[in-house]
């Protein structure tokens, strides 16, 4: 069996011959659908827990009740994961140290829960979620933070979630990818087809994190639906 270490798999924001990366934040943390995920091409996975107002159902649980569920997922996939955590738990020091106990890759976190001590901790990348409300000037000082390994734009409203990509969501990532020091992800809060999804990348954005409220929610369709959005890969020597 893997170390801790050997498991803590190294994130990679763009992935060497693909034009943009793509991670799948799953509907529940399950191991059929993490390996539907990775069969579907995915780069890295995103486990969830503590979701506030808003999130999955699935995602409302601690680490505490997820923790065996988290660990399974881990040692059968070999992508890189990530952890999730949600506002619906305090983040304290102690606990942080009890979710470290799965091998991680990397955390993603809105920058308005994230405890500033998360940033020492070299043991994972950290991601910089942003909701809407923040400001110009906070998403620009977010992105020049030197421990920030992306900025993940994830500004849909609940009530506007699983609805079509519009034009305002397609401006509204032009100008956060402009005013952005770091790789923008755009997370999928709404439907987006290959032509959305090439838009967006010529507006600078670097990768997708799917969430489960742009797809149609059938386990059994998760794989297509992931392939779906997917980039291919290039020729070698391209």
């Amino acid at each position: 069996m893997e170390s801790v270490p050997q498991l803590r798999r190294p994130l990679e924001v763009t992935p060497e011959g693909k034009d943009y990366s793509l991670i799948a934040s799953l509907p529940k943390n399950s191991t059929a659908l993490a390996t539907q995920a990775e069969e579907a091409g995915v780069d890295a996975i995103l486990l969830n827990i503590d979701g506030d107002e808003g999130s999955s159902p699935s995602h409302y649980g601690s680490y505490d009740l997820h923790d065996v569920y988290i660990d399974d997922v881990i040692s059968t996939v070999s992508v890189p994961c990530g952890i999730s955590v949600g506002g619906g738990k305090q983040l304290t020091a102690e606990y942080w140290e009890r979710i470290m106990a799965s091998s991680f890759s990397f955390v993603e976190m809105y920058a308005h829960q994230m405890p500033l001590w998360i940033l020492s901790d070299s043991r994972v990348k950290k991601i910089g979620a942003i909701a809407s409300g923040y400001t110009l000037e906070q998403v620009r000082n977010l992105s020049s933070i030197p421990e920030m390994e992306a900025i993940e734009a994830a500004t849909v409203p609940p009530q506007s979630k699983g609805l079509q990509f519009t034009l305002l969501d397609y401006a509204t990532i032009g100008t956060i990818t402009a005013l952005s020091g770091k790789p923008v992800l755009l997370r999928t809060q709404k439907r987006l087809n290959r032509g959305d999804v090439a838009r967006v990348l010529a507006k600078g954005v670097r990768g997708l994190v799917v969430d489960s409220c742009s797809l149609s929610g059938a386990e059994e369709a998760y794989k297509d639906e992931l392939s779906d959005l997917a980039p291919r890969r290039q020729p070698a020597g391209i």
